[in-house]
């Protein structure tokens, strides 16, 4: 993303400057998908008022730093900007702009109330076409995919793959000392092997310390690589996550 590349642009160059080293900004930098224009000129207007709600200042037009002074007057247009796009959604008027920024800050709208799965921002309908559409997603590296495996229930999660492994009582390989579980260091491995998930997260579920996530799953590994059935049916509960 062109915003994150000028982030790490501006810090690797500060940081030389300044005769310093590690992180210039706090948190990484976060994209979403919008619904419809509806939505875009909202988090717009939404952004636009970051300063005001930070009490930076008291009227918005001051605030230097921000994109808002050139779409409120002509006259403070910067060369580099482009606010025809902004502009047109709200019907390419600035005073019409200025007027609808005021009324949005004014009755203290958030967007982000519309913000699912920290991913789609939009309806619920949107968000659910959003979520089908990603999960047929092959790669699970990339970000989507990794942020809907973290909003799944992780104890419900863990109890299917036990199931789906074959374990007729689930509950049971969550007990914690259980020792010489098969099924249990197999659901371990597969939820370790997701990438998503903590080794904390992991052994709180199974009852155990984070340290001993890594060895069940070396563990449940060999099992998986076992024979051709057991290989076929791991592989299919990890399509199936």
């Amino acid at each position: 993303m062109p915003s994150n590349g000028l982030g790490v642009s501006y810090s690797i160059w500060f940081n030389r400057a300044h005769e310093r080293s590690g992180h210039l900004f706090q948190g990484r930098f976060k994209s979403f998908l919008v619904e419809d224009d509806r939505y875009f000129l909202a988090m717009c207007f939404y952004i636009h008022g970051n300063p005001l709600r930070a009490g930076i200042l008291k009227k918005l037009s001051d605030y230097r730093w921000s994109s808002y002074p050139a779409y409120a007057n002509k006259r403070n247009q910067l060369p580099w900007l482009t606010t025809e796009l902004v502009l047109g959604l709200d019907g390419g008027s600035r005073k019409d702009f200025v007027e609808a920024q005021h009324a949005y800050f004014t009755e203290e709208r958030n967007p982000l109330g519309d913000l699912w799965h920290g991913l789609y921002l939009g309806s619920e309908e949107f968000s659910e076409e959003c979520i089908e559409r990603a999960q047929k997603e092959e790669h699970r590296e990339k970000p989507q995919a990794r942020l809907l495996l973290r909003d799944r229930d992780l104890p419900a999660l863990a109890r299917t793959i036990l199931q789906r492994l074959g374990e007729k009582n689930p509950d049971s390989p969550l007990t914690p000392r259980r020792k010489g579980c098969v099924t249990r260091d197999v659901a371990i491995y597969i939820l370790h092997r997701l990438g998503v998930y903590r080794n904390e997260e992991i052994g709180g579920i199974f009852g155990v310390g984070y340290t001993a996530i890594t060895g069940a799953a070396k563990r449940g590994q060999p099992y998986v690589h076992s024979d051709r059935q057991a290989e076929n049916r791991v592989s299919e509960i990890w399509n199936d996550i």
